[in-house]
Formats: structure tokens, sequence, C-alpha cells
């Protein structure tokens, strides 16, 4: 989808802010922007009309914008979703599983919030195409036994935007090439990411998709369509 096709919600509690940003989408040509300043009327909004794409603040008075993609969850709605935040303190393993895409850091930049907004309603299949200019220093190569839904030993869990699974290693959080060779189905998912959370207590790591290569490229977009996973990376 293109931003010429898109119905986008911004929500901030700053209507400057919002105000400012949907300025941007509408010069860029957004078919239609929405705004609200708090939670409640975004929701009602968001059950009212058919949006393809939720920028929400994160701190806000009463219901804010954590509580909002969590009831979201809850109620089944999914789409794709970005945070506005000026603070420190989200747990990224819990957003991405949420389904939110990223964590853009106020004051907002227009060039940013149109690039995040344009791939988040692009076509998968359009993505993971081209490797990175610099490539990663760290490399990571994880021996499972199947793709599968549910975080269970030796299983690699697929969102619409990366992948979590058990690693162990010294993992980084930034770039990193990955092989995942999967038994059961006797494929490799190879490319290029971002390690975007990492945790020690069940030494899990989520990756998100930058690049993959051509030999797995068409069959992880075709896994993702099948699975029609609500989560961007799974938590899980």
């Amino acid at each position: 989808m293109k931003l010429s096709d898109a119905n986008i919600l911004v929500l901030d509690d700053e209507v400057e802010l919002s105000e400012l940003c949907a300025e941007w989408l509408v010069a860029a040509g957004t078919h239609k922007v929405f705004t609200a300043d708090d939670a409640e009327g975004a929701l009602a909004m968001l059950l009212a009309e058919s949006i393809d794409l939720l920028l929400t603040d994160v701190r806000m008075p009463g219901m804010d914008g954590l509580d909002l993609v969590r009831e979201l969850a809850q109620i089944g709605k999914t789409l794709p979703a970005f945070f506005l935040s000026g603070f420190e303190g989200i747990d990224p393993r819990e957003m991405y599983s949420l389904g939110v895409e990223a964590l853009l850091r106020k004051p907002v930049e227009q060039e940013l919030l149109l690039e995040v907004s344009k791939t988040a309603l692009a076509e998968r299949s359009s993505l993971w195409l081209t490797e990175m200019t610099i490539a990663p220093k760290q490399s990571v190569r994880i021996k499972a036994m199947r793709l599968g839904k549910t975080a269970e030993p030796d299983t690699v869990c697929l969102g619409r935007g990366g992948f979590s699974t058990q690693a162990t290693g010294p993992l980084r959080l930034g770039k990193v090439a990955f092989h995942c060779c999967l038994a059961e189905q006797g494929r490799e998912i190879s490319g290029q990411g971002y390690v975007r959370w990492k945790s020690r207590d069940d030494q899990k790591v989520g990756i998100e998709f930058a690049y993959l290569e051509p030999a797995c490229h068409s069959w992880v977009a075709e896994q993702i369509t099948s699975l029609l996973p609500s989560c961007f990376i799974p938590g899980d």
C-alpha cells in the first residue's frame, strides 16, 4: 500500500505535534490523516474507521499509547503502529510483540517519519531485497528444529518484520548477519538485520529483518503471509 491509498491516525496529547505530523503526511500525499489528543478518542476512531497505520505517543494522561496497543491486541485488531516518545523505559520485547514496528524519539524528524510510514505500508515481498551498505560486524548461527507459531524449544517464530528464537553467545543490540537452520523444513533463513532485544532469562533474541538472501526470500514472505502474525517480532 502507498501513502496515497492509506488512512493514518496520529495520536499525541501535544496537539501541535500531532498537527505537524499530519501536515507532513498530507504533504507527502497520504490519502487521509486523522488526529486525536487522547487514547480513548483514538480507540473509538480505530473501531469506527478503516485505519491502516497508527502513530501514537507513549506517555499521556489516562490511557497511554502502550495501553492502547495492548487493548487493540486483546480485541484482535491488528495494524502497523509506531511509538512517538521522548522517554526511556519501554520494553522493546513487549513493544514489538504487540505489533509496534519502531520507536521514534522526539523531536521527530520529518524524513524519518515519512520513511517508516512508507515501510510499514509496503508489501512485504518488496522489502528485504538489498544488502546493507556496511556489513554487520557480528553474526549468529542458529540450529533449530522447526518454524512455528509458539515459543517452544528449538523453534523459530516469525512476525511481520522479523523472528525470535533461542540463541547463545555474546550478541549485542544492533546490526547482525544471521543463519537459521531449520531441520524439519530442510530450510535456512539467512540474511542481515538488527538485534532489537535479547533476554538473559530465557536466552531468547528478537531480530528484525533488513535483508534476506534470494534463496529464502520468497519462502519467508510466503510463510509470513500464511501465518498472518499480529506481532512485528514475536516476544512470547
